[in-house]
């Protein structure tokens, strides 16, 4: 059984920070006494009034990645990249680009990933965040071959497959060194937070994707605590304090999600670029 510890009671210690004096990508950095070990974290979104200065930058990236395409959900939405044809067509090359653009969060977290890493040569590095971080994450890991664990991600596949990022076949999923972890009653770890009728569609998060990298855990609490589906349950610390710290039966075993799809409606056209 994983035993979970903090990161003080591993022997980590908080080393520093980045991000917090901008509107973008931020986290922490621990490490063991001799540096040897390195866990960064990437913060996850930021929503509502009064949650900080990121949440426009985070909810611009959560449309950008884990939108079919550009957060074109219906006529009433505003996109935020010019890949819309018509109908359900979309540009793919246009959407490709529009992805691994030098400010773009998937970008700014490689960069500082790098810095980082470089600062300590010969260092060990796991990367780990939560929701759109965790996403970040394991984009990141899987660009380095640097092992994730990530808590309740929307699905980053779709993201990666725009990134030209390795998978099947050359790459399996269950070769990757990147484990999720998750809950069925958090409507974007399980990839239903869409649809008028969804706290999504009304905060304006186009989050479209259910599809994650690696292999993915995900604890049953609607069987197990007839909870229900709710958006207020995709809090980390719901997932820390009441399923973590409380789980009474065997931990769920990672597992690759196979036969998963993301945007099968879309029709996405290659070349309309050249």
């Amino acid at each position: 059984m994983l035993t979970l510890k903090s990161p003080t009671e591993t022997g980590m210690i908080w080393n520093s920070s980045f991000g917090w004096e901008d509107d973008g990508v931020r986290g922490h950095v621990f490490s063991d006494e001799d540096n040897d070990l390195l866990i960064i974290s990437i913060k996850g979104t930021s929503m509502g009034f009064g949650a900080g200065p990121t949440v426009p930058n985070d909810k611009f990236n959560d449309n950008l990645l884990f939108s079919c395409c550009c957060a074109k959900v219906d006529p009433t939405w505003t996109t935020v990249c010019d890949c819309h044809i018509k109908g359900f067509d979309c540009n793919m090359d246009c959407v490709q680009e529009s992805v691994d653009v030098r400010e773009r969060y998937y970008t700014v977290t490689r960069n500082l990933f790098k810095v980082i890493a470089d600062s300590y040569p010969g260092a060990k590095v796991w990367l780990t965040g939560h929701s759109l971080g965790g996403a970040l994450s394991a984009l990141v890991g899987l660009t380095y071959g640097i092992p994730v664990v990530a808590y309740e991600s929307p699905g980053e596949r779709l993201p990666a497959k725009r990134l030209h990022l390795p998978g099947p076949p050359a790459l399996p999923y269950e070769k990757m060194n990147i484990w999720h972890i998750g809950h069925s009653a958090d409507p974007i770890f399980m990839g239903v937070c869409n649809g008028i009728s969804s706290s999504c569609y009304a905060g304006g998060y186009a989050m479209e994707t259910k599809c994650h990298l690696g292999k993915s855990s995900m604890f049953d609490v609607i069987g197990k605590y007839k909870w229900h589906l709710n958006i207020q349950n995709h809090r980390i610390r719901v997932v820390i304090d009441s399923i973590l710290d409380k789980w009474e039966w065997e931990y769920p075993e990672f597992l690759v999600e196979s036969e998963c799809e993301d945007c099968g409606a879309w029709n996405f056209i290659e070349n309309l670029n050249s």
